[in-house]
């Protein structure tokens, strides 16, 4: 059933004339009339009697008016909604957020909500690599703060600042009082590591500074996707080793009890922090949100140009 067809029925039933219902529907009289006998034909029901004064509705037509006005306000309703739908979703941007990031993107955030009120946020953890390359691809996501690696084919990505890597350690070890350490200071200490698809540059940067030292550690795998578990936490506070990675253990705004946060003072213990979004994205509430990072980021504005030299940053 075509709803033009319901709508024309309840034009002329309550203009009790073809001619004033197609004025009121803007449309001219053989469509709308077509449209009754359509109608008609298909419910295998006389609608209305026609004459010289125009039409009149007949018993069964008078019994289906009232629920024809209730399918038309539903019809009405469902348009609405998915309009609505429609215009709540271009308000949207939606955020992944990597481990212990969350202070420097709410920075963005307040700054957006500042610059850009209708621009509504929704975020999202994004803790795996292959996970979060995947959400940005299909459009799940429409920005991502982590560190790499990112699939550059498909997504622009700047760096906004260098995170400095943690010693994460026993809270009873000799070295939980210092300021900060060096790879060179944790050489007899096993090290624990994780799953490394989960953060593949920064478990292959960890390695890397033990090479640079000239040690090879005695390397304990761990369980889960990241240093952030009970199981990894309770390893490194029974003293059973040693984690270098980003962040706050469990993301708590300090250590967790029974362990040691220790800043790694090694020139190269750096890991870029980025924020990467999709080619060509061309959602202005996106773009709007982009503004907003280089208005708190300002140095990664150039950087942004340089990437994508169509879209000028005022």
């Amino acid at each position: 059933m075509d709803f033009r067809h319901l709508r024309a029925f309840i034009a002329v039933a309550e203009e009790a004339s073809v001619t004033k219902a197609a004025e009121r529907l803007h449309i001219s009289q053989p469509p709308l009339s077509r449209h009754i006998r359509q109608l008609e034909d298909e419910l295998g029901v006389t609608l209305f009697v026609r004459h010289r004064q125009g039409v009149t509705i007949t018993e069964v037509g008078r019994e289906l008016l009232e629920k024809a006005r209730l399918l038309d306000r539903a019809a009405a309703d469902f348009v609405e909604a998915a309009g609505q739908s429609k215009r709540d979703d271009s308000n949207r941007v939606r955020v992944g957020i990597g481990w212990g990031l969350w202070d420097q993107v709410n920075r963005i955030r307040v700054e957006c909500t500042r610059q850009f009120p209708a621009v509504t946020i929704e975020a999202t953890d994004a803790f795996c690599g292959d996970e979060y390359n995947e959400q940005l691809r299909n459009g799940s996501l429409d920005l991502v703060f982590a560190r790499p690696a990112f699939d550059t084919t498909c997504l622009d990505v700047v760096p906004l600042f260098r995170e400095r890597l943690m010693a994460v350690m026993s809270g009873d070890s000799p070295l939980a009082a210092r300021k900060t350490v060096r790879i060179q200071d944790l050489a007899s200490e096993p090290l624990l590591l994780w799953d490394r698809h989960a953060m593949p540059v920064l478990f292959d940067k960890v390695l890397d500074l033990y090479a640079k030292a000239g040690i090879v550690p005695k390397t304990i795998p761990t369980p889960g996707a990241g240093p952030y578990n009970h199981a990894g936490i309770m390893s490194v506070a029974s003293g059973k080793g040693v984690y270098v990675c980003i962040g706050i253990p469990l993301t708590s705004p300090r250590p967790a009890g029974g362990v040691a946060v220790v800043p790694v003072s090694d020139p190269d213990a750096t890991i870029d922090v980025c924020v990467a979004w999709r080619k060509s994205e061309a959602s202005p509430m996106v773009l709007q949100f982009l503004e907003s990072v280089w208005q708190v980021y300002p140095p990664a504005r150039h950087a942004a140009i340089a990437r994508t030299p169509s879209r000028r940053a005022s």
